[in-house]
């Protein structure tokens, strides 16, 4: 990153300090794929907690705050996705040329997104027996999970975009202010007035004028996602102090306890659903995310574990693919019925269905022919 003089933020100053870092096209990044696995193991959390009567329960129950715990706790898991593609696709150093973007990485996309929308559609229709409307409205939109694909496909085109302004530290850090500002910080805040109980009439009205402007400005280029994308590459550039590692662990503990208690205790309290703050561009997920992120950067696996590692990492995106149907299938098993009404079973489910997953990836991994199409 170009160290330009005075950086725009100094907050960002305050925690992490910058450093060069090189990349070979081919070398992978240990502490990258730490991040892949508790992220894999975030999104098999948050599936399986929604599919144990999460939206039909007594929601002031044990039970459900229990599914809330782990669900709030594993928020992280689509933004620390998004920012390890970010660490990768817009560093400097990491070769990318108009033709690996679109006949590599955006045509494996697209392919993987093609194929896994078919199987889910086709299985819909035959093994649930569902209605060919509901089929086609599946197929022109996107099948539950498989969202993510077309939106990091998205990603993927602006990064030729993106990576000027990633090289130059001030506009970077001119851009996640702006994000910080305006899709993550202000929206939040909106979500928290809103939970205010027998809020007074001026605050409703403040609420919403504040919503509408928010909505007229319209500056889409730090919404959304992209944030996240540009802050994986920024932390990834980032010399963490031991001394303040700690600091940043408490904040990201503190975002998870925010969302986890005012998610729960509004819900209680109302006796519906409230989730806003469970949305991936909720300020206490940033905080979450990010403290995930740093914290996973120290880890050095050992020489002996590390072709383990790489290949429990290189499973990950089959795993993601595959796992909603051994989600349902274990779903008509004796334990998944019994979790149902305990929810402190959730951490076995959570790793049954993880097990499973890698078992039948393992397997497709073995024919080239399967490998290239599924995974």
């Amino acid at each position: 990153m170009n160290r330009d003089q005075g950086g725009l933020v100094p907050v960002f100053a305050l925690l992490i300090q910058r450093q060069g870092t090189t990349m070979k096209q081919k070398q992978r990044i240990d502490y990258l794929d730490y991040l892949r696995l508790v992220a894999i193991f975030g999104v098999i959390t948050v599936h399986v907690a929604t599919s144990l009567n999460f939206y039909h329960q007594d929601y002031a129950g044990l039970n459900w705050q229990i599914l809330n715990f782990w669900d709030g706790l594993s928020r992280f898991c689509v933004p620390v996705f998004i920012m390890i593609s970010g660490a990768l696709f817009l560093n400097p150093n990491f070769e990318l040329n108009r033709d690996k973007l679109f006949n590599k990485y955006l045509r494996r996309i697209v392919t993987a997104y093609v194929i896994w929308q078919l199987i889910y559609c086709g299985w819909y229709y035959f093994a649930k027996g569902s209605d060919l409307v509901t089929v086609a409205r599946l197929l022109l939109g996107s099948y539950d999970h498989l969202w993510y694909l077309p939106m990091i496909a998205g990603l993927y085109l602006v990064t030729p975009l993106l990576r000027p302004i990633a090289r130059r530290r001030q506009l970077l850090e001119y851009y996640l202010l702006l994000a910080l500002l305006l899709a993550w910080i202000l929206p939040t805040c909106l979500a928290l007035a809103r939970f205010w109980p027998n809020a007074p009439k001026h605050l409703a009205l403040a609420t919403a004028a504040l919503s509408r402007l928010l909505g007229k400005l319209n500056v889409k280029i730090v919404m959304g996602y992209g944030g996240y994308y540009m802050a994986g590459y920024y932390l990834s550039q980032a010399h963490l102090d031991k001394r303040k590692l700690p600091l940043v662990q408490v904040l990201g503990l503190a975002g998870a306890g925010a969302t986890i208690g005012l998610t729960g205790w509004v819900t209680a309290r109302s006796g519906h659903l409230r989730l806003a703050l469970y949305s991936y561009n909720s300020f206490f997920v940033l905080l979450e995310s990010s403290a995930i992120f740093l914290s996973l950067q120290t880890l050095k696996p050992q020489a002996w574990s590390r072709e383990k590692l790489e290949e429990l990492a290189v499973s990950v995106m089959g795993i993601y693919l595959i796992h909603p149907l051994l989600i349902y299938y274990w779903g008509k098993s004796p334990v998944w019925q019994l979790a149902a009404g305990n929810a402190v079973w959730l951490p076995v489910l959570v790793a049954l269905v993880f097990a499973s997953s890698l078992a039948i990836v393992w397997l497709l991994r073995r024919s080239r022919f399967l490998a290239r199409w599924l995974l």
